[in-house]
């Protein structure tokens, strides 16, 4: 196989080439409702500081994150819920 590569140069390029313009022509045509759009239902943002207490990471990290937050559209519901400390 490469000995015929080797002594066909011209004749790789040539299919190689093709395979290329083929791709790219496939890509081209290639139906836009294959990418839909994608929406993300929910996203989860989880804030730890080793250390500090649940009720100062509530008020201190989580709140800010919440005030930051609404101020983006299209927001459905928000809540913030404390995790039990670990014992």
């Amino acid at each position: 196989m490469s000995g015929f590569s080797i002594r066909n140069p011209y004749f790789i390029i040539v299919v190689s080439l093709m395979a290329a313009i083929i791709g790219l022509t496939s890509l081209v045509r290639m139906p836009v409702d294959l990418f839909p759009d994608i929406n993300i239902p929910e996203v989860v943002v989880a804030t730890f500081y080793t250390g500090m207490p649940p009720e100062q990471i509530e008020t201190d990290i989580t709140g800010r994150f919440e005030r930051f937050f609404t101020l983006g559209a299209g927001i459905d519901h928000m809540e913030s819920d404390r995790c039990p400390a670990s014992a």
